[in-house]
């Protein structure tokens, strides 16, 4: 089964967005999010750089029954509390004032398949107690938690090769 190409799966500064598992990260970590605010992010997403109208989320999140424009704000305060996002220096989501938002985050490359071959021998070793504690002290910082991720896999896959010798 193809996934569904409208559907957003975006990587932008430390979080990664997937709708078809409807999941935020940030560095790795999962971001709690209820699913209106979700919802938003994710119609923002599909058009980054471009104004999305009020009425428009109403239409897309809600289908605009019963719901006043204070709903949509409130999902928007949400989503930018779970981003860290401020609203008078946005780094992910503009608003366009009395008119809608824009997703305006620089997007990053989806990661590669050997990426998702690392994030499966990490998974793989990640009962090893180095590894949960390096991984803790590295949160914050994602270039390093890449690093450590990538040495685990080497570990791991060292420590496979050997296992089947």
């Amino acid at each position: 089964m193809k996934a569904d190409p409208s559907l957003v799966q975006l990587r932008f500064d430390r979080f990664e967005l997937d709708e078809t598992e409807a999941r935020l990260t940030c560095a790795g970590a999962p971001v709690a999010l209820a699913p209106k605010p979700f919802a938003v992010l994710c119609a923002l997403a599909r058009t980054p750089g471009r104004l999305v109208t009020k009425n428009a989320l109403l239409d897309l999140v809600w289908g605009h029954r019963f719901v006043t424009e204070s709903v949509l704000k409130s999902a928007i305060s949400e989503l930018r509390a779970a981003l860290d996002d401020d609203p008078r220096q946005p780094r992910y989501i503009e608003t366009v004032s009395r008119r809608g938002y824009r997703f305006i985050a620089a997007a990053i490359d989806a990661p590669s398949p050997s990426a998702a071959a690392l994030e499966w021998n990490v998974a793989a070793a990640r009962g090893h107690p180095a590894l949960a504690a390096l991984t803790a002290v590295c949160r914050g910082d994602a270039a390093l938690a890449d690093l450590i991720r990538a040495v685990a896999a080497t570990l791991e896959r060292d420590r496979l090769v050997l296992n089947e010798s």
